[in-house]
């Protein structure tokens, strides 16, 4: 499966099929709007094509939000060294929308309780 950034600059290639993706409402996931899907580093190819990725280090420092320079989407996060993780996720909004349509989608709330809800019509992920 492959996505890429709305410029194009940042392309994202899976190399295995994606059946379980969370929503989060913490003060970053949010912001951004993302749909994550967990995966190893060596299960994610990402490759930029004509400027440069940046990325963004919040709160404990553990995981570096990587977006396009170009136009601004939030395509991935991996693990810092500190996190001793080989786990990452992609925005799987950055894919073709029907990626979502068989996909079951929970609901973590990273704002308040740090549990996930059972109910996907919560107000907090709208």
């Amino acid at each position: 499966m492959r996505g890429s950034c709305h410029c194009g600059n940042v392309k994202i290639e899976l190399a295995v099929k994606v059946d379980l993706v969370t929503s989060c409402n913490c003060s970053l996931c949010h912001r951004y709007g993302a749909i994550w899907g967990y995966f190893t580093l060596d299960e994610v190819k990402v490759e930029n094509i004509t400027g440069r990725i940046d990325s963004y280090k919040h709160g404990d420092e553990y995981l570096d939000f990587h977006h396009c320079a170009q136009c601004g989407c939030v395509t991935h996060y991996t693990p810092r060294e500190k996190a001793q993780s080989d786990r990452m996720a992609v925005n799987l909004r950055m894919f073709e929308k029907s990626l979502l349509d068989d996909v079951a989608i929970r609901y973590f709330d990273g704002a308040d309780t740090w549990e996930f809800k059972t109910q996907s019509a919560d107000r907090y992920f709208i």
